[in-house]
């Protein structure tokens, strides 16, 4: 076989040089060597498109529907916060015997019943929250956040607005300022107390409502209050009936102007 010398040689006696083939030669192998850096980088970049969609399809689709039924969203909240906001919405929601499932055996939970302390025991519970259904009862439930620790327990304050005796029918409300303070140990609640502002409620629907109901229906009113004060409300069957239909009744009057 001939040296590479040799046939090289020989061609160029048989072959006039071009004197431009060296630098197109060059060229050619400049952009044969572009041409395969780019296919590599393409190929590349599929295999990289094709794992971030692998990823994508693979994780987990995150909710964006909203909070239901009254409950409220508490990103990273502690098991504490949880319970006492499950116990709090349903109890807000009417729901008597969810909410007893928080407590703890022998629990002292403070809530606010009629005259005479009347159902404020868990097992009242279920009249005394037939009261605040009838009277038209809507509960706002702001938040639910921890607010110390201590032997007894984790402490957490839950903070809520609220409509009553069908104040929102009026364009009346809501009311801010109430709240529960619940102590919550091993995932149940051991304590607690419901506060119920009252400083814009009151002269803006109690004591209207007190008026006009102990005018218009005075026997009624009778049975529905403690006293003539009319300062606190009775808890009974009867009563409870009676709230439902003459609230119901200040609506209408108060829609028609005979009301304030």
């Amino acid at each position: 076989m001939p040296e590479v010398q040799e046939v090289f040689r020989m061609s160029t006696q048989k072959v006039r040089q071009d004197p431009g083939a060296m630098e197109r030669q060059q060229t050619r192998q400049v952009r044969a060597a572009r041409n395969k850096k780019a296919g590599a980088f393409v190929v590349v970049a599929a295999i990289a498109l094709a794992a971030v969609v692998l990823i994508l399809s693979t994780r987990p689709v995150e909710s964006t529907t909203p909070p239901a039924d009254g409950a409220i969203a508490n990103p990273g909240g502690t098991p504490a916060v949880e319970v006492a906001t499950d116990f709090v919405v349903a109890y807000g929601a009417f729901d008597a015997e969810k909410a007893i499932g928080y407590l703890a055996d022998g629990a002292d939970v403070s809530v606010v019943g009629g005259a005479g302390d009347v159902g404020t025991t868990p097992e009242e519970w279920p009249l005394n929250l037939s009261w605040w259904e009838a009277t038209g009862y809507k509960q706002m439930l702001d938040s639910c956040q921890e607010t110390g620790s201590s032997a007894a327990g984790t402490e957490v304050r839950c903070t809520l607005d609220y409509q009553n005796l069908r104040s929102d029918r009026i364009g009346r409300g809501p009311f801010a300022g109430s709240y529960w303070d619940l102590t919550v140990r091993d995932g149940q609640i051991v304590s607690g107390e419901q506060y119920c502002e009252i400083a814009q409620f009151s002269p803006q629907m109690w004591e209207p409502f007190a008026t006009w109901v102990s005018k218009t229906y005075p026997k009624d009113a009778a049975v529905m209050y403690a006293d003539e004060t009319l300062g606190d409300f009775d808890l009974t069957q009867e009563s409870i009936g009676l709230w439902e239909q003459h609230t119901k009744d200040y609506v209408k009057a108060v829609d028609q102007g005979t009301a304030k």
